[in-house]
């Protein structure tokens, strides 16, 4: 599961989409602009019945503007996530790396480890919760 990569060079080396910062940076575009990668987080994974695995299935992935406010670098990581579903909903393939934090609860979050072995398929379709948040349909695993 966890890449002796860190998550900087697995997105240059093995998904060659080079991040912009190593730091703030939630996702990449692939070199020839033909995919977008983003960095998604293993609990903000829901399905819409648990009990149904036919259910359609959705991860966050972008949050209101309060949630972030006072989080250094937030603003500048937020807009090019914005870029990155603006590729997404102009048909640009996506797909999804799942990231463990150590702590949840704790924002800004810190990532105890990622999954290597493989990305989740985004689909173009995108809905808004009550809270604000933008999340994305999953679709299928593509192993690595």
């Amino acid at each position: 599961m966890a890449s002796i990569l860190s998550l900087t060079e697995f997105f240059e080396n093995k998904l060659e989409a080079p991040m912009v910062n190593n730091r703030w940076s939630w996702g990449a575009v692939k070199s020839d602009g033909s995919a977008v990668y983003l960095s998604i987080w293993q609990d903000e994974i829901k399905r819409d019945d648990p009990k149904d695995p036919k259910s359609p299935t959705w991860v966050d992935v972008l949050w209101d503007e309060k949630l972030w406010s006072g989080v250094s670098e937030a603003s500048t990581a937020r807009n090019e996530r914005i870029r990155h579903i603006d590729l997404i909903k102009s048909g640009t393939p996506a797909y999804a790396l799942i990231k463990i934090a150590k702590d949840p609860k704790t924002i800004p979050r810190e990532m105890k480890e990622f999954n290597s072995d493989y990305l989740i398929g985004l689909k173009n379709k995108f809905r808004l919760t009550e809270a604000g948040i933008l999340q994305a349909e999953i679709g299928e695993r593509y192993p690595l």
